[in-house]
């Protein structure tokens, strides 16, 4: 079936338009809320401090103020970002599962293969974090590549995860391109569109003057363009999947 960068908006869009009351509840839910906890109470992580001449005393400094900060963090982040990944599961439920569930069988379902689920969406991370931490183009080809992994799993009941990842990668070869497009399109405007209120939000909290309101407001709007992109990437995927593997 034919697939390009415009088609797969279409779409998505219609997917969005048509469902938008229920998907937007789920969204709020599942992504809203946690990157709103996330930029509310978690500060960045941190950084080498410039200011200590010797490399080695940095790095160890460095390493001391991250082990501190996954100490005091990284629980709460790991709850955040699972409930991120369920909520992901449930919309592709909702549109892939065969049996086309409402929300609360879509949660059942999940639940049976969220395990599977998990483990795809990690080894998928690893690739892909690695290639964003070098370079910006391989991180989002290799997320193209691997898009339609959580899809598979939802909606094959019998393929693995390291299945499902290697059966992405065979799919998305005859729409690579246009697949990129899309993730870069999500994964840059998320960044670009958030940034300036994740930043506002730290002069608020600092040097700002520390004002409550403004600073969950400003936190707010960087929570609510995290779930935009979640849920569009999610659309998308479910878009894509329908083109390139449901027959």
């Amino acid at each position: 079936m034919r697939i390009d960068f415009a088609r797969l908006l279409r779409d998505a869009w219609a997917l969005f338009h048509r469902d938008r009351d229920l998907l937007l509840r789920v969204a709020g839910v599942f992504f809203f809320l946690p990157a709103y906890a996330l930029v509310l109470f978690v500060p960045p992580t941190p950084a080498p401090d410039r200011g200590i001449a010797d490399r080695q005393a940095q790095a160890e400094a460095w390493m001391a103020a991250l082990q501190n900060w996954v100490g005091d963090y990284g629980i709460g982040c790991s709850i955040a970002y699972l409930c991120g990944y369920l909520g992901l599961a449930v919309v592709f439920a909702l549109y892939l599962d065969a049996d086309r569930p409402a929300v609360g069988g879509a949660m059942r379902r999940v639940a049976t293969i969220f395990p599977r689920f998990l483990l795809a969406m990690l080894v998928v991370a690893i690739p892909t974090g690695a290639g964003m931490y070098l370079l910006l183009i391989p991180g989002l080809y290799l997320m193209s590549r691997f898009f339609l992994a959580g899809p598979i799993v939802v909606a094959d009941r019998s393929v693995g995860a390291l299945a499902a990842v290697a059966r992405s990668w065979r799919v998305t070869r005859r729409a690579q391109f246009a697949l990129l497009g899309v993730v870069a399109l999500v994964y840059l405007s998320g960044m670009l569109l958030g940034q300036p209120f994740l930043l506002l939000g730290q002069w608020l909290a600092g040097e700002g003057g520390a004002n409550p309101v403004a600073v969950a407001l400003a936190s707010a709007a960087a929570a609510a363009v995290a779930m935009a992109a979640q849920l569009a990437s999610a659309l998308l995927a479910v878009a894509a999947y329908r083109r390139l593997v449901a027959k």
